[in-house]
């Protein structure tokens, strides 16, 4: 078991370093046609032809904050009767 968890590890290791040289690689990354993308372009692209890949990722966002804010709750019985009767002590 340790052997294979350590050859995933590599392998994932190994997979980054490839995506890296990759997505470093002038070669890969042309100049394109129009130029440069100016701050309207980019706008009117994200709200207009990406609109509902932004929607799903916004929802995505919200159920891993919710799920993440839910994972923190401490539910030890001292805390839970803190929240209830405000720190008073009994």
């Amino acid at each position: 078991m340790r052997l294979m968890s350590t050859v995933a590890r590599l392998g994932i290791i190994g997979m980054l370093g490839l995506l890296l040289a990759v997505l470093m690689d002038p070669a890969n990354w042309g100049t394109g046609s129009s130029g440069e993308l100016t701050t309207l372009e980019f706008a009117t692209a994200v709200l207009d032809d990406w609109a509902f890949t932004v929607v799903i990722l916004g929802a995505l966002l919200t159920m891993a904050m919710a799920g993440a804010a839910y994972l923190v709750r401490d539910e030890r019985e001292i805390n839970l009767m803190w929240e209830l009767h405000g720190g008073e002590e009994e």
